[in-house]
């Protein structure tokens, strides 16, 4: 393992910094081009390409929206989650439909599925075709009386799950969307909801891909009858129709009353998904106009998507931008058999770019281009490393970065491993011991030490050899007596 020639406190420093950089390299950036489209019609819009999880275009992404029938999403989950057996019949009350011929003029002449009070012949199935396929009002509340106790007690379990997928700015008031002041959500916060629906939740797709539905008979259609989805994108005789979208709602308002009263503009909101090439995507828009300038009816959500699609599939590839064990940088090693060592990318990572930019490729971009917008940063851990140094270690990151906005943080990793020579770490230590610098005073108090042990030494020799000299004198006078 690696060791680094700093203080103990720089490296657990280093180490907290590498770990909470390592967590944030969870998080996706917003790459947020700017479409080839002359007019986005949608107040608020979030499109995301779900292989790669890139934004590919947001606007006011955060602000509240009136969602209209695109409420009807979340309630669709609930009961997808909630009811155990999707073929069991409901029961139609008029505490289904009363909301819809009271005082509140916001809930008059809603979109319905045509079901009749008393019919007994419909399953939650059935209810939730008709709540997503021609957008039905009353099917909303008919399987929130079926399920909870009272309607409030269903919208309690929307607001639930809205919290728990991390939507902060949403809140639910009732089943089907018709104008409520407190009805609101973001852009982001519906995609949150649909990706879950998309991702986690069965039949929910099949159910909203669905063009048409053959209900049962009621009082009012003896024969049964067949209502269309009011999704113009999956039409096949509408002018906006794409045989790669699918789902997922629809919601629209003319116009609402606020609590004084007082009449205000609505508009149409949307959300579809689509899949084409290897390609899928999420596409949410809130508050498109209602009417034209002509004060014609037009379905401008609708032309904001069909537009937003094929900008996208005709302006993005995917490609590979790191490769897996491509060198990326090279770090110094100190007392190993060789004073270099190749970095390399730890995995692939492949993204979608646009296709001029795939054409002109992204080799060569690095932290000091100006001219590519994708750049590759490299941050090392260390300065230096000391060997031994094992093959696949971690020392360094490399930041994928588009158009200013990190994308991705990729872990470099030693190519190879580097043994500890001998010879140069002994260099090494005598080369740490004379840099240090109480050394030449050591050595110099040393010098002083071995030159008196010298002097005293030829002191004691001389003493010694008087003393001799005096033994050998008194030797040869006692001889001469």
């Amino acid at each position: 393992m690696s060791t680094v020639k700093k203080y103990k406190g720089i490296f657990s420093f280093l180490m907290i910094f590498a770990f909470f950089l390592g967590f944030s390299s969870q998080l996706k950036a917003s790459a947020n081009f700017v479409p080839d489209v002359k007019t986005i019609y949608s107040e608020g819009v979030y499109m995301v390409n779900l292989d790669t999880d890139v934004v590919i275009y947001a606007k006011n992404e955060h602000q509240r929206f009136y969602p209209y029938s695109v409420t009807k999403i979340m309630t669709a989950i609930i009961v997808l989650e909630n009811c155990p057996d999707l073929n069991a019949k409901v029961r139609i009350s008029y505490d289904a439909t009363n909301q819809f011929w009271g005082d509140d003029k916001n809930m008059w002449n809603p979109s319905t599925a045509a079901f009749d009070v008393g019919q007994d012949n419909l399953s939650y199935l059935d209810c939730l075709y008709g709540l997503m396929v021609p957008s039905g009002c009353e099917a909303g509340n008919v399987l929130a009386l079926n399920l909870c106790d009272s309607i409030e007690d269903f919208v309690m379990l929307m607001n639930k799950k809205a919290q728990e997928l991390g939507c902060e700015d949403t809140h639910f008031s009732n089943t089907h969307g018709l104008w409520e002041e407190d009805n609101y959500t973001t852009p982001y916060d519906m995609y949150l909801i649909t990706r879950y629906a998309y991702d986690h939740v069965p039949k929910f797709m099949d159910i909203c891909d669905t063009y048409s539905y053959e209900f049962p008979a009621n009082e009012h259609n003896p024969d049964g009858y067949t209502k269309y989805n009011s999704n113009l994108l999956i039409s096949a005789s509408s002018d906006f129709y794409l045989d790669y979208v699918h789902g997922v709602k629809t919601g629209s308002i003319d116009e609402y009353y606020d609590k004084n009263g007082e009449t205000h503009p609505g508009g149409r909101s949307l959300v579809t998904t689509a899949q084409k090439n290897g390609f899928s995507y999420i596409l949410v828009s809130f508050q498109a106009p209602y009417y034209d300038e002509n004060g014609e009816k037009y379905h401008y959500n609708a032309l904001d998507h069909y537009h937003l699609y094929e900008w996208a599939y005709n302006s993005f590839v995917y490609q590979t931008v790191v490769s897996e064990n491509e060198i990326c940088s090279e770090v110094d090693v100190e007392q190993g058999e060789n004073d270099r060592l190749q970095l390399v990318a730890k995995n692939q990572f492949s993204t979608i770019v646009p296709k001029d930019l795939a054409e002109g490729g992204t080799e060569g971009s690095s932290s000091d281009s100006v001219t590519s917008p994708v750049q590759k940063k490299v941050t090392l851990l260390y300065d230096n490393v000391i060997a031994p140094v094992k093959k696949g270690e971690v020392l360094g990151k490399l930041e994928v970065i588009y158009q200013g906005e990190l994308v991705e943080t990729i872990d470099l990793v030693a190519a190879r491993s580097v043994e500890r020579s001998q010879v140069a770490y002994i260099a090494d230590r005598t080369r740490s011991l004379t840099d240090t610098s109480w050394f030449f005073p050591l050595l110099a108090l040393l010098a002083v030490c071995l030159i008196t042990q010298f002097v005293l030494m030829a002191i004691r020799r001389r003493k010694l050899l008087q003393e001799a000299r005096k033994r050998e004198r008194m030797k040869r006078r006692n001889n001469y007596k």
